[in-house]
């Protein structure tokens, strides 16, 4: 199996979350529940059952849990895992989705009863699904947090019997109690890094690699040649955004309009994904709760003197100042921050880009020492709702880290995901909806693409997302 790009960190609560990292930690790691990729119903993980009501949780664990080195596993141990996850010192980007704006307000477990029970302080519908981003960590990855940055204590149905940092991970099945019908799963896997798409292509062509992922052009080629792709959707877009912070360029509504304007989301997905993803105009993607795509009509559509006259209006261009932007971008953005880059010039805007990898970028994004003004931010998150925002484009979980890291100032975006979260029913996606059209009304952000992965399996069935394939539903076709 072959992954885009290397494991961060093995420490699942301190992740940049890109493909290498979140599919180790599908092999290594357990959630109490897990979601049927086909049918959209969560499942069994390592608890058998669970009581939702809007603001609690109470799983009934499975028996026997253990870790994979045997160490048995406890619902305490189990409840001080998530505890770590919920501590806003951690410093987790899956902290505000999990558990909402108001976080835990106690977590319980019972070692007799083998239960557990999360509750949090506000309302949160998404509580259930945010569980499935809740990797538990083994007693012996929370007595030495350092070094489970490069040693997995993991619960999952996989552990780690040979890492080469960068290049290649090899993983070995074991008898975890919490996996259902376990000899379906692949007693042996391998996980090769490999960050340039041409190379994954040829490696699944010449026969030396079972299962790969293509976003670029070669994709086309492997179905030119008779290669059948699974299509891992991205929930969420890759959008531009912005650093609103006062005395920031950006900060004026006029430029971030201007830019807007100048950006057209089809020419941007040809340069970053060679026409493999799929423009967009809305922050949802289709395969999202409360995906709306009335609201794509609010985004600045592409009009080069429209950009103009926006940039006028803040005082740049002819006449006035000139307009200096620092942008960052990716490696796995291939040409996308370049196109934007060059478009931005032909309004006479200086454009220093930055080009790294998703780590280092994100970097720059979270942290307060390098200064940036755009970039185009993969939004992608597990989730198939729209909470995940949230933690990005509101203040309401804080700010710093992964969270409102553009120091967006959209009060009615605030308002509005304060209170979906606690709605049902039609109520719900109306006031989801209404907080993305508040968004793109103000350009505190841009949508571009609808990032799409191809996956391809020599003689195997699966399923995937944008950054995982699920290990536990692959099967050989018998091909």
């Amino acid at each position: 199996m072959v992954v885009r790009n290397d494991v961060d960190t093995f420490d699942p609560m301190l992740t940049a979350a890109e493909n290498g990292a979140t599919q180790m930690y599908e092999a290594i790691y357990d959630t109490l529940v897990r979601r049927d990729l086909s049918t959209g119903e969560y499942t069994s993980g390592m608890a058998d059952s669970w009581d939702v009501s809007i603001d609690r949780i109470d799983f009934q664990l499975k028996a026997d849990l253990t870790c994979s080195d045997g160490t048995p596993l406890q619902p305490s141990d189990i409840a001080a895992s998530i505890e770590r996850l919920a501590d806003p010192d951690t410093g987790s980007v899956y902290t505000g989705r999990v558990f909402g704006a108001g976080g835990v307000s106690e977590i319980v477990a019972d070692d007799e009863a083998d239960t557990l029970s999360v509750e949090v302080n506000d309302p949160h519908s998404d509580l259930l699904d945010g569980m499935r981003s809740a990797f538990i960590v083994c007693p012996a990855g929370l007595a030495d947090t350092e070094a489970l940055a490069t040693e997995p204590q993991g619960s999952g149905p996989y552990r780690l019997v040979e890492s080469n940092r960068g290049t290649s991970y090899t993983l070995e099945r074991w008898d975890s109690p919490a996996v259902e019908d376990l000899t379906d799963l692949p007693e042996r896997i391998t996980m090769r890094v490999v960050t340039a798409d041409a190379t994954r292509a040829n490696l699944f062509e010449t026969g030396q690699a079972d299962l790969v992922s293509v976003v670029g052009r070669d994709a086309r080629r492997l179905e030119e040649s008779g290669g059948t792709p699974i299509r891992g959707e991205a929930a969420q877009s890759d959008a531009l955004v912005f650093n609103q912070r006062p005395g920031f360029a950006a900060e004026d509504e006029n430029v971030r309009r201007a830019i807007a304007h100048a950006l057209d989301s089809e020419a941007y997905t040809n340069a970053a994904s060679f026409g493999v993803g799929e423009p967009i105009d809305t922050a949802y993607t289709p395969n999202l709760d409360c995906y709306d795509a009335d609201n794509g009509a609010l985004k600045p559509q592409f009009d080069m003197d429209a950009a103009r006259a926006a940039l006028e209006d803040a005082g740049y261009g002819p006449g006035g100042e000139t307009l200096r932007l620092r942008l960052v971008g990716y490696d796995n953005q291939n040409s996308g921050p370049d196109y934007v880059a060059d478009t931005l010039r032909q309004l006479g805007i200086e454009v220093e880009v930055r080009n790294g990898t998703l780590a280092q970028a994100a970097g720059i994004i979270y942290g307060e020492s390098e200064p940036w003004d755009i970039f185009v931010f993969p939004l992608i998150s597990a989730a198939p709702n729209p909470y995940p925002l949230v933690t990005k484009m509101s203040s309401n979980l804080g700010e710093g880290g992964s969270y409102n890291f553009g120091r967006v100032r959209n009060d009615e975006y605030d308002d509005l995901t304060s209170r979906a979260p606690g709605a049902t029913g039609d109520e719900r996606c109306e006031l989801w909806s209404a907080a993305e059209a508040s968004l793109l009304e103000r350009v505190d952000l841009v949508p571009l693409m609808w990032s799409i992965a191809s996956y391809y399996g020599d003689g195997l069935e699966f399923e995937a997302e944008y950054r995982t394939v699920d290990l536990r539903s692959i099967r050989t076709t018998g091909e």
